[in-house]
């Protein structure tokens, strides 16, 4: 059993390209506002500001490397935070990834079809943005490598389009020349140098979501993977974003950006340089690469919400996979439900869900170098690839702090609904993450009023029992004291369970630790509450013996923890 399902596992693990277009789509997907948005803050200047967001992303680079090569597990920032901080603050930071992938989804999808009303005036918005979320939840339900084959398709079609808008512009210059340019540097539209760049660099940040997309499903990537879905990324996002917001504005005027084109300035551009075609295959592109930014949410969430009920921050139930096709059907329709939802009830209008998702992206860059760097004083022993340099990691750090500052100070208001939306998030997440402390007041509310042996008591109370008695495991290596005390804390302040297996692998060559069962009783004295087991297993420490382990006791492997290994681990 073992063996074919590590086998079945290694089979759908996604290869460089397959798992760069998932990720690639949403970030190169950026071109199409971002371009168009900084031109019309920065002026001649964009160019310049989009550089230094490229400058700032190569420092980043290394910053998630390093993290997730260490923690080569699902969740991105929660990930990071679980392990330097604590259970409830990297939730509050899920609830922030969580309210990104809403927005992204319904931006993405909003946006793609608004683009495709550009070239068919008669195209019904609500009703194909609401079929676009459902087409790509139907991917994601039949699984995973299917959506990558559409995820690619996606991005070679973009690829395909940005060089033939590239030549054409080129063209188009090479004949009537960049006077364009100097106009518009002399124009009354250009603001001040310092100005621009401030503002053209907050907004060129938006051009690079997507880059942490990759961590949230680094556990479905094969090794070495993930390392070069960022150098990918990085590569396209520097080749295509500053080269591109150079052409437009040596073609087309800074005030009929501003004014006009600030959110179709490719299709503008397509438009005076190649005519009526390249306009139409630029809107048509600009559907499907908008469209694999939705797909980029789908396969992000997953991950995310798996990880957050492995780590029993959200029901277990939303672990449940279909027979059909093994995947997440729960999270995946829930998550449908929850951005079409979302649509309506802002009556197809994303524009307050796309600045929400601005100071959502650019907190978790924050989080993530804060994580980083707490990484690298708690946890310095663990294995890494790479390790970013300090210096780097703060100059990132306050790079992407500029960034948030120009977004708030060019729009105040982006906090107050930022603080609405969170607001919401926070409340639904945390009643997943504290629901047996709800139930227990639940349960203490209700007993006040009915009778013992009322149905909905008992009910309660087998539930709230159930949950106790499920075991959880301690891989214990020696007989420290300290450590096992240290680890029926943490099981106290964050788990629900009140029963603890302490496991011992003893191989042939080595004896049982001596004083292990004397401080397990010890403490199982100590904890009145809690009922302590010492397990002795013969057999090495091994991922084949984890997995019998888990089938004979019949306690699944999200269940079972340790303390940190060492560097020879």
């Amino acid at each position: 059993d073992y063996d074919r399902m590590k086998h079945h596992h290694q089979e759908l693990l996604l290869g460089e390209l397959p798992a760069t277009a998932i990720c690639g789509n949403d970030i190169t997907s950026s071109c199409l506002y971002v371009c168009g948005l900084c031109a019309a803050d920065a002026g001649v200047w964009a160019p310049l500001s989009v550089g230094l967001v490229i400058a700032t992303l190569y420092l980043f680079r290394r910053i998630y490397v390093e993290v997730c090569t260490a923690l080569p597990m699902n969740g991105g920032t929660f990930n990071v935070l679980l392990h330097t901080t604590t259970k409830k603050l990297a939730a509050a930071a899920a609830c922030m990834s969580i309210l990104s992938y809403v927005a992204t989804g319904v931006v993405s999808a909003s946006e793609a079809v608004n683009y495709l009303s550009e070239i068919w005036s008669a195209c019904p918005v609500h009703l194909l943005t609401v079929v676009l979320l459902a087409v790509f939840a139907f991917l994601n339900l039949i699984g995973i490598s299917e959506s990558a084959g559409a995820a690619i398709g996606i991005f070679a079609i973009h690829t395909t389009t940005l060089i033939i808008l590239f030549v054409a512009s080129i063209l188009h210059i090479s004949k009537h020349g960049i006077s364009q340019l100097n106009d518009s540097y002399h124009s009354q539209e250009q603001t001040g140098v310092a100005r621009a760049i401030f503002f053209g660099f907050g907004t060129a940040m938006l051009g690079v979501s997507g880059f942490e997309s990759s961590a949230q499903f680094i556990e479905e990537q094969k090794p070495g993977v993930f390392e070069k879905t960022l150098r990918n990324m990085w590569i396209a996002v520097a080749l295509i974003n500053p080269t591109i917001t150079f052409l437009a504005l040596c073609v087309i005027p800074l005030e009929d950006i501003k004014t006009e084109y600030k959110l179709t300035l490719l299709a503008r551009l397509g438009h005076v340089t190649g005519g009526e075609w390249l306009r139409y295959l630029v809107s048509i592109d600009a559907f499907l690469v908008l469209s694999g930014a939705v797909l980029t949410a789908y396969v992000g969430v997953v991950g995310l919400i798996r990880r957050l009920s492995l780590d029993a921050c959200m029901p277990e139930f939303l672990l449940a996979r279909n027979k059909l096709r093994d995947t997440n059907h729960y999270i995946i329709i829930g998550f449908f439900l929850i951005c079409t939802s979302m649509f309506f009830i802002l009556n197809g209008d994303a524009s307050t869900l796309s600045k929400v998702y601005s100071v959502c992206f650019l907190g978790l860059m924050i989080m993530f170098c804060i994580g980083n760097l707490m990484l690298k004083t708690k946890r310095g022993q663990l294995r890494r690839d790479t390790e970013a340099p300090v210096w780097s990691v703060i100059i990132g750090l306050l790079m992407v702090i500029w960034g948030l500052s120009a977004t708030i100070a060019k729009n105040n208001s982006v906090l107050s609904i930022f603080a609405i939306y969170y607001s919401g998030t926070f409340v639904l997440v945390g009643i997943m993450f504290f629901r047996m402390q709800v139930m227990r007041w639940t349960h203490r509310f209700l007993a006040s009023m009915l009778q013992s042996d009322h149905y909905i008591i008992t009910s309660m109370e087998d539930y709230l029992r159930k949950m106790s008695d499920r075991p959880l495991i301690f891989f214990m290596k020696g007989d420290s004291a300290r450590m096992l005390n240290k680890a029926l804390l943490y099981i106290r302040d964050n788990e629900d369970t009140q029963f603890v297996k302490i496991v011992h692998f003893k191989d042939a060559e080595s004896a049982i630790p001596p004083k292990l069962e004397e401080h397990v009783n010890f403490l199982d004295k100590v904890y009145p509450k809690y009922k302590i087991d010492l397990v002795i297993v013969d057999g090495n420490f091994t991922s084949k013996n984890v997995f019998l382990l888990s089938k004979k006791l019949d306690i699944p492997k999200n269940r079972m923890f340790m303390a940190f290994p060492s560097t020879n681990f």
